[in-house]
């Protein structure tokens, strides 16, 4: 390996890494492949996780409230895997080779539910528990498969991104993969809608969001993996992989924080989108897939973007603890809205997108900078495993709550006397989840042992600042870009 030049060597992220066996070069290259690789899988995420996926489960499989919670709660469930690859990587001491082996596979796992939706027509009004069932299989193995292959993934970014510009990095990337999930957003409900809910069409989604997934795996063959070497002494057992991250307080108090908090998220989420599609006729609001896509999903990510690098330097500059104190603050309060959310109501919709998706990368920034920055440096991947199978079984409990709970009251609504005509059995699960969220803010998140103690108004009018500064720019910046690129007739 050749000596850094003079240039290189100022280099701030260069110099952090050069070190450790990276050269300069590398790390910026580096940078540029995890960039590119999360427009393609921003993309996928999109697309199986977004509203074709809502819209597959609901219109087309025509799941109940608990069936749809099941099948949502099948790619959580499989987060028990991070435990498996955890312990492969500290055994190891390699993660490149299987996190593109396995997360590959997991990705294109979902040709499967293409199969399924272009071979096994679901005929009308007639529901297939067949359907269901192989759908929810392929979603597990699909996350189980991802699970076990990027077990090590944080770690190889927490060797490879320099800890003073993660959370910059972290804002920007989240702020170009919310572009691409956007426009396959869009892409993806418009064509539902054009081909009126053909199994056809789900198919051709769910191909071409497998082909994504995969490809954005496969941008990270070039960057190279310097291997941890692992004495025959150290290399951990499961029974380790699972005991050793609860005996450190600063683990606890995250996974205390993240059970409640992530209850209580899914317990809401994915009913939100079937409330919004059920018929007025069942006291739903009758949206079709593209106004759902549109409100409840492109406004929010079209507001992340705008700021989801500003959150990355406010994570930087008060760390990351204020900066989820900040954001989960107005997650907790926004459902608010939903809890007496009617079709008088639903102009309300567009805004509440629009604020949710300004405050929640709060929430997503933290999270992603915990996992690379956040936990001890010793058994890094055995305590993000561990975290990950916290977050990932409180999703699980939390999507199958929701469904037996709405399930619950579409039961047992009606013996509740004098109730307003337009109350849904989803509006007592809309404010069970948000009352649970409050106590999450309250009384578990002061508890958690992250940097930062800056007060919540510094915060935020720190950003607000920041934010009128920075969106001009962006606007002068791209109005100046297209004049350059202008002919001279369209700049006459």
């Amino acid at each position: 390996m050749g000596q850094p030049t003079q240039h290189e060597q100022q280099s701030e992220p260069a110099a952090a890494h050069y070190k450790k066996g990276y050269s300069p070069r590398e790390v910026r290259s580096a940078l540029w492949y995890i960039m590119v690789a999360w427009l393609f899988g921003a993309s996928f995420c999109s697309i199986t996780g977004g509203a074709p996926l809502y819209s597959f489960l609901k219109n087309y499989l025509q799941t109940d409230d608990f069936s749809f919670g099941l099948v949502m709660a099948a790619g959580p469930v499989a987060v028990l895997f991070f435990l498996l690859g955890s312990l492969v990587v500290e055994r190891t001491g390699c993660i490149k080779r299987h996190f593109l082996l396995f997360v590959t596979a997991g990705r294109l796992a979902w040709l499967g539910v293409a199969a399924i939706a272009l071979w096994l027509p679901v005929k009308a009004h007639a529901p297939s528990h067949l359907q269901v069932l192989l759908v929810g299989l392929i979603v597990f193995a699909s996350a189980g498969l991802m699970n076990f292959g990027g077990a090590g993934w944080p770690t190889w970014m927490s060797e490879v991104i320099p800890t003073s510009v993660a959370g910059k990095f972290f804002g920007v990337r989240y702020q170009t993969g919310l572009i691409s999930m956007v426009l396959a957003g869009i892409a993806a409900s418009a064509l539902v809608d054009r081909f009126q809910n053909a199994g056809w069409i789900y198919a051709v989604l769910f191909g071409v969001g497998g082909l994504l997934g995969a490809t954005d795996i496969l941008l990270f063959i070039p960057i190279r993996e310097i291997p941890r070497p692992v004495a025959p002494s150290e290399q951990p057992t499961l029974r380790d992989i699972l005991v050793i991250p609860w005996k450190s307080a600063l683990f606890r108090s995250f996974a205390a924080y993240t059970t409640v908090a992530w209850i209580s998220y899914m317990m809401m989420s994915p009913f939100v989108s079937r409330y919004c599609l059920e018929s007025p006729e069942k006291h739903g609001l009758g949206m079709s897939v593209s106004t759902m896509n549109l409100l409840l999903f492109i406004t929010p990510w079209v507001s992340m973007a705008l700021v989801g690098s500003l959150w990355g330097r406010a994570i930087d500059k008060f760390g990351p603890k204020p900066a989820l104190a900040l954001s989960s603050l107005f997650a907790a309060v926004l459902p608010l809205i939903w809890v007496i959310m009617q079709p008088s109501l639903t102009w309300l919709i567009l805004p509440l997108s629009a604020i949710g998706g300004l405050t929640w990368p709060g929430i997503d920034q933290t999270m992603l900078y915990i996992q690379v920055k956040g936990l001890p440096t010793e058994r890094h991947s055995t305590y993000n495993a561990t975290f990950l199978a916290v977050n990932g079984l409180a999703t699980v409990a939390g999507t199958a709550i929701g469904g037996w709970y709405a399930q619950f009251w579409q039961a047992h609504l009606h013996v509740i006397p004098h109730l307003p005509v337009w109350v849904s059995h989803y509006h007592p699960v809309f404010l069970t989840s948000m009352l649970l969220r409050l106590a999450a803010f309250f009384l578990l998140l002061p508890r958690m042992q992250l940097a930062g103690n800056a007060r919540l108004h510094t915060v935020a009018w720190d950003m607000l600042v920041e934010s009128c500064a920075f969106l001009p720019r962006v606007w002068i910046t791209a109005r100046r870009r297209a004049r350059a690129a202008a002919t001279p007739a369209e700049k006459s």
